[in-house]
């Protein structure tokens, strides 16, 4: 295993809190294991093990993302997220394989939510690989990998493509899955700092569910009662 990897999974067991476990694992639907680490002493823990070594570490992030996802806990993964992050300037078009391997990896909407705008990180690096990738995610029966569809795009502010936006979102606008239907809303929202009456207009005149419509104009609603 890569030094880095054991040096983190140690710290991690050395602040391990089994009591305050229990509420983690039970708010995250037993969906994977956790350390009990707040998320704060988690990010410091983080911090300091990297800095023990060269920054050079990081072009091993792919092996370091994977050790620490499958043989830690939650925690652990949340941290190989934040490094797969750090490591941004290492990314080539293989970088895909790891994101998609963290992706499918005890899937819930902590970690999808977490990588979907590092998807988008890459989209912006290899642009050409876009819309291949869209076509295969919204078609693949996966509602995490369509709910990334809708969010890989959070960050991009005015960047955003608005025509594929709206168009992710009529062509899953009958969905039943809460995570779409929310995902969907705050996409909406996200772009609404930017375009409110894009948005609004959007919304208004397509067929959203309440919930997609309560999320995403959330902001344009404040606003106007303020």
């Amino acid at each position: 295993m890569h030094a880095c990897s054991q040096a983190l999974l140690s710290a991690c067991n050395h602040h391990a809190d089994p009591q305050k476990a229990i509420p983690m694992y039970a708010y995250m639907k037993e969906i994977d294991a956790f350390y009990g680490i707040p998320a704060p002493l988690r990010k410091q823990v983080l911090r300091q093990t990297l800095a023990e070594f060269p920054k050079v570490i990081l072009s091993d992030w792919k092996t370091i993302v994977i050790e620490l996802m499958r043989n830690g806990k939650r925690e652990a993964f949340y941290s190989a997220i934040e490094i797969a992050e750090k490591s941004v300037k290492h990314w080539d078009e293989d970088a895909i394989d790891t994101l998609l391997e963290m992706v499918h990896y005890h899937s819930w909407w902590d970690t999808i939510d977490a990588i979907a705008p590092l998807i988008g990180i890459y989209i912006s690096l290899f642009p050409q690989h876009r819309d291949r990738f869209i076509s295969e995610w919204m078609s693949s029966g996966n509602f995490w990998l369509q709910r990334i569809c809708l969010l890989f795009q959070k960050r991009y502010k005015s960047h955003t493509d608005q025509e594929l936006l709206f168009d992710l979102c009529l062509r899953l606008a009958e969905e039943k899955e809460f995570f779409i239907r929310k995902g969907m809303g705050w996409a909406l929202r996200e772009y609404s700092y930017v375009n409110p009456k894009a948005v609004s207009t959007f919304v208004h005149a397509s067929p959203l569910s309440a919930l997609t419509k309560k999320e995403a104009l959330k902001v344009i609603n404040r606003l106007h009662q303020s």
